[in-house]
């Protein structure tokens, strides 16, 4: 599994969606994070592509993938994804990623908004801090 503490999350909002980003560091300098972003449209490329899906990115551009999520968790104090086994042969893993985190109510509240506008509609994702 990937563990770690994230001291540095970006939550934002783009003209072409959400853009989420817990890392160990400010920089990704470690290569310890997750990322996810989620366009608000998808237009007929990115389904070409198969690029219509919620990208995610952990450790550095090689494990990343559009879609491949399992299970995506969040609770009050840290976020896990399970990824897809053919995601976790990628990693050499079980394919895990545990984010603890500490935030203000504040930050929080958009952390967990942000959250819940990229997972809209998708039966995998749970909050558990509600």
């Amino acid at each position: 599994m990937i563990s770690f503490h994230a001291s540095h999350i970006v939550v934002t909002r783009e003209d072409w969606g959400n853009l989420v980003v817990l890392s160990a560091d400010e920089d990704l300098a470690s290569e310890q994070y997750l990322m996810l972003q989620a366009k608000a449209r998808y237009d007929d490329q990115d389904v070409r592509f198969g690029m219509d899906d919620i990208y995610v990115e952990t450790c550095g551009q090689g494990w990343s993938w559009y879609g491949n999520i399992e299970l995506f968790e969040v609770t009050r104090s840290r976020v896990s994804v399970q990824l897809s086994p053919e995601a976790a042969i990628r990693m050499r893993n079980d394919g895990k990623i545990e984010a603890t985190f500490s935030l203000d109510e504040t930050a929080y509240a958009r952390l967990q908004k942000a959250l819940a506008e990229i997972f809209e509609g998708e039966d995998y994702y749970r909050d558990r801090s509600i």
